[in-house]
């Protein structure tokens, strides 16, 4: 069930928002979800990758390309 959010933003970003809307066939509120959506996905990933980073250090992965070095 979807609820009702109000949220204040300047002049500048809700042209931005109306433009993106309009050009890409949309609603605002899509937009807006997609983009609260990927935001919090993207915190929460960051956490979980805080919690793992010091256990990847210790078995030699310092860079995300480390991980695609490793054979099998």
């Amino acid at each position: 069930m979807r609820e009702i959010l109000t949220v204040s933003i300047g002049a500048k970003l809700k042209k931005r928002l109306n433009t993106a809307a309009r050009k890409h066939k949309t609603t605002k509120s899509d937009i807006v979800v997609s983009a609260v959506e990927k935001y919090i996905s993207s915190i929460e990933f960051q956490a979980v990758r805080e919690k793992l980073m010091p256990y990847a250090k210790k078995k030699g992965y310092l860079t995300d390309d480390d991980i695609y070095k490793v054979k099998d």
